[in-house]
């Protein structure tokens, strides 16, 4: 039972996903057929760990937080698989559970048997946060930041032990949701002057329980780069880039910051967007719901005001560039932007890279590889509805054009 439901995860359900289209309908089946088939399992055989691991894996990704906890739970006890995972895991979801205590003690285990792993530190840092301990989190957040550059920039720690007090980003990714922001910011932190943030998405301007911290909790979350080091830092967090509040407070406080915006043609963005969101259980309409009946909703509009156009539906607020590019070019100076077209940086990634590392003042260096580990896995659209998105689009595709005096040729 255990090896069906492995077959099912690991072979049978991606090839689903890339060729049925009601993704909406496919996730839960599947997913509730792996449950039986690991239940079953265990109870035919109560030690097999692996079967609890996956199902505590199953359970957290579904946000059931208590039976992820009493599955991970189950392997603490049994021990020998991917033990302090486990204990991470089972920390996490004790948070979400707030079960604060429990959640320390549990991240404190995973971090005994891996003491290097900088990702635990991290995640005991998030629970310190959600207890309100801010200050101790900021000296955990330090920690794994270290820990972090240890294992990707280890040429640079001696001088990063040096120095202890906080830095300031010096670039960040804005926008936009499913352009490439995941693999962008990987290529540019595997140079050796680019350093990353403990993790990729801070989210500190757009989430109201985060921007209440202080700042010196944001800080923490880069490393501590003394002034003699030839060393930049900076994050991605491409939600900044819907907040039209973000602009004002970012730049009251890092006004030299640049800014680099990735763009994608908005059809393609809207549909990777809302498979995303199925993946991750937080999307349970069909595309044609999600997305098309608020299309159809806004085109009976009798005006044509932007706001009013597209405020009730999230997917296509989001493929509305023109909106969000002018209020942060109200805020920021034009040359502290790069915008960046997404298919550009998909199809010649290395010029693209190159470009970037020009615009962020570090030398210029070749990576190895550039893959893009992130790419969805889900039907092409059909040509009705890209045409019924095209028109849509188009208006505000040009509007964008004119206000930055530059092509994208989304249209062909």
């Amino acid at each position: 039972m255990f090896s069906f439901g492995s077959f099912l995860q690991n072979q049978v359900l991606p090839k689903l996903l890339k060729t049925f289209r009601q993704h909406h309908i496919i996730y839960p089946y599947i997913e509730a057929v792996l449950i039986v088939c690991y239940r079953w399992a265990i109870w035919l055989n109560p030690s097999l760990v692996e079967a609890h691991y996956r199902l505590g894996q199953l359970f957290q990704k579904q946000h059931q937080w208590q039976k992820a906890a009493t599955a991970f739970e189950q392997v603490t006890k049994i021990g020998s698989f991917e033990l302090a995972d486990a204990y991470g895991n089972l920390g996490r979801v004790l948070s979400k559970l707030k079960k604060y205590e429990e959640s320390i003690a549990a991240l404190h285990q995973a971090i005994t048997l891996e003491p290097h792993h900088y990702g635990y530190y991290r995640f005991l840092g998030d629970t310190l946060s959600d207890k309100g301990k801010i200050d101790e989190a900021v000296n955990i957040y330090q920690i794994a930041s270290q820990k972090r550059i240890y294992k990707t920039h280890p040429q640079v720690l001696l001088k990063y032990q040096i120095k202890k007090t906080l830095t300031a980003p010096n670039f960040m990714i804005i926008g936009q949701v499913k352009c490439g922001t995941s693999s962008l910011y990987r290529y540019l932190t595997q140079h050796p002057q680019i350093l990353p943030a403990i993790k990729k998405e801070v989210q500190f301007w757009n989430l109201k329980s985060h921007s209440k911290r202080k700042l010196d909790w944001y800080l923490s979350h880069f490393p501590a780069i003394s002034s003699e080091q030839n060393l930049i830092t900076g994050e991605a967090t491409p939600y900044y880039f819907n907040c039209q509040s973000t602009a004002k407070q970012v730049f009251r406080l890092f006004p030299n910051l640049k800014l680099i915006i990735l763009l994608r043609n908005p059809i393609d963005q809207v549909v990777s967007h809302y498979y995303m969101k199925v993946r991750i259980n937080r999307e349970k309409l069909s595309l044609k719901q999600a997305i098309f009946s608020g299309l159809f909703n806004s085109i009976q509009l009798a005006n044509n005001d932007l706001t009013n156009h597209c405020n009730n539906n999230r997917y296509l607020k989001n493929g509305i560039y023109i909106e969000m590019i002018s209020e942060w070019m109200k805020i920021f100076p034009k040359k502290q932007f790069l915008i960046v077209k997404s298919e550009d940086f998909f199809t010649n990634s290395a010029t693209t890279v190159k470009q970037i590392f020009q615009f962020l003042e570090v030398e210029s260096y070749q990576l190895q590889e550039y893959s893009n580990s992130s790419r969805g896995n889900y039907p092409p659209l059909s040509q009705s509805m890209r045409h019924t998105l095209g028109d849509y689009f188009r208006p505000f595709n040009q509007q964008l054009e004119e206000y930055l005096d530059r092509k994208f040729n989304w249209d062909y």
